[in-house]
């Protein structure tokens, strides 16, 4: 991943949090709890990968590794809210967030399961606040997120497909129960993956990567969900 690429996706993730608060992250006015929803994810995470022993299950590595996608959208948002805290200038804190990417894409440790996450937000913590994603974290969550997906340009078009989505699910009704999430019998982050895959060329390459996947994603939903 370039380090073009690691600001890209800082602010494409401020971006997409001004949606619902424009006020972020320099004066937000909406509560979050970033490192509540990582925990959440992260249950979602084990959920698919069949932890269960004590019963009949197969795992959904595809579904798992879309989880990480997620908990990647609240790391960055909890360190943008950190970085922020120190000092109010928005720039600072996004190129402060890009060189904790560019440093751990360029660590890559071994990961052996993903309860590391954890002991890592517990690393990262203080005596303000004791789970924190810092630079344990994402040494951590983006060593996961390399080894389920080949490389750091496919975790960045992941990362571009799934923004698009959750963008598009707030602008057709997520939050007020309208949304059609299965798309002719199929989820929508299956639909998104493979629509990323068709065209993954001219989303990299397009001088804004994240309009191009939104625009390829409303024009699939409007025209193939919701007039099908």
């Amino acid at each position: 991943m370039t380090p073009n690429q690691a600001r890209q996706l800082v602010a494409m993730q401020v971006a997409f949090n001004q949606v619902i608060d424009p006020d972020y992250p320099a004066a937000p006015k909406v509560k979050r709890d970033d490192v509540k929803a990582i925990l959440v994810e992260l249950g979602e995470y084990f959920e698919h990968s069949a932890y269960k022993w004590w019963k009949k299950q197969s795992a959904d590595w595809s579904q798992a590794n879309m989880e990480l996608i997620d908990i990647l959208h609240f790391a960055m948002s909890d360190a943008i809210e950190h970085a922020c805290r120190s000092s109010a200038d928005t720039a600072a804190a996004i190129e402060h967030v890009a060189q904790l990417i560019i440093k751990s894409f360029a660590k890559q440790r071994n990961v052996e399961d993903g309860k590391e996450l954890v002991s890592a937000l517990a690393k990262d913590g203080d005596s303000e606040h004791s789970l924190v994603c810092g630079a344990n974290f994402f040494d951590v969550l983006l060593s996961m997120l390399v080894e389920a997906y080949g490389d750091a340009d496919t975790v960045y078009l992941t990362y571009i497909g799934k923004n698009a989505l959750n963008n598009l699910r707030q602008q057709r009704g997520y939050k007020q129960g309208t949304y059609i999430k299965m798309w002719h019998g199929e989820e929508d982050n299956e639909v998104m993956m493979r629509l990323l895959a068709e065209h993954q060329d001219a989303i990299i390459n397009a001088e804004q990567p994240l309009v191009h996947a939104q625009t390829l994603l409303l024009d699939h939903y409007d025209q193939q969900v919701v007039s099908a």
